[in-house]
């Protein structure tokens, strides 16, 4: 979660403007919910229902980059969203000085907890991701999963009690995830149940590729081990649906012992940055504070040894 200033909501007009630049035209458009940092809104056109969104927290580089990322995963297969090309050429315009794509809107339901068969289809796609979606591809696009700048201020600056305690022992503990040599691979790095959407009871598609970039396939299971085995606690029975979906998916081993690091590496990010936003613009989600993450992890790491056979 990055603290970017949060979205300004697009209006019809605006709308209008930046899909005539994708040879589209409008005919309706409404906000999407959801997102804090970045402005979305439905479009219907003449040939379809699109997405706008507006990339708050990239810059016209990294957006550029970004959408030559997600036309990567579309032609690797991968469950992403079709990017619309504009009609000069490109995908990405301008409004207001930030970046714009413009994507088709996949259609379907996003349940708040998917079901277990969808947690190992979530895993077998993920891998299969992983597996295919890597060769031959580069891209500048930094790493999400670290602790960058605001996080290690943020962390440095932790008032003193359990919170902090936890966030900078667990910090020094798991702080080796990023240090491994296995080759880099297209992430996600965010994948909870509000990015997934559920088409016909069974396919899924992932949204919200914004924190993807080129990292380690391990830190990208991590957090969807957080995003889709736990809510108010870790769920073992989950993880293990997730862990094998993946197995299947990517066809490689996974290292338990990394795995649940990866997972622990990620819950400090994510308590960092909800913590970092709650006290800067005082509003999060129900759900999603930063004590919400401590309580979770500590779930895992009680409730890691029932995954072991």
């Amino acid at each position: 979660m990055n603290t970017a200033a949060a979205a300004e909501p697009l209006s019809e007009l605006d709308a209008a403007e930046l899909l005539d630049a994708y040879g589209l035209t409008l005919r309706r458009a409404r906000p999407l919910p959801g997102g804090m940092e970045n402005a979305h809104l439905k479009a219907q056109t003449a040939t379809g229902t699109v997405v706008v969104t507006v990339l708050n927290k990239k810059s016209p580089a990294q957006a550029e980059e970004y959408a030559r990322f997600l036309r990567h995963l579309e032609l690797t297969g991968a469950p992403a969203p079709r990017l619309r090309p504009l009609r000069a050429g490109g995908w990405v315009t301008r409004h207001r000085g930030r970046p714009v794509i413009v994507c088709d809107f996949v259609d379907g339901r996003s349940p708040a907890r998917l079901p277990v068969r969808l947690v190992h289809e979530a895993g077998l796609l993920l891998g299969r991701v992983h597996r295919t979606a890597a060769a031959g591809f580069d891209n500048a696009l930094p790493p999400h999963l670290r602790l960058h700048g605001d996080d290690a201020d943020t962390l440095a600056t932790l008032p003193d009690g359990p919170f902090a305690q936890w966030a900078r022992s667990t910090w020094h503990a798991v702080g080796h995830v990023t240090e491994h040599d296995a080759p880099h691979v297209p992430v996600h790095g965010d994948l909870f149940p509000d990015n997934i959407v559920v088409r016909g009871g069974r396919s899924l598609v992932f949204l919200d590729w914004e924190d993807g970039s080129l990292d380690l396939p391990h830190l990208d299971v991590g957090m969807a081990l957080l995003g889709l085995c736990g809510r108010r606690g870790f769920s073992p029975r989950r993880a293990r649906h997730l862990l094998a979906g993946y197995q299947q998916g990517s066809t490689a081993a996974l290292n338990g012992d990394l795995v649940r690091d990866a997972a622990l590496y990620a819950a400090v990010l994510v308590a960092l940055r909800r913590h970092r936003w709650q006290r800067e613009h005082r509003r999060l989600p129900a759900g999603r504070s930063a004590a919400a993450m401590h309580h979770l992890a500590k779930s895992l790491s009680d409730r890691w040894p029932q995954l072991q056979p």
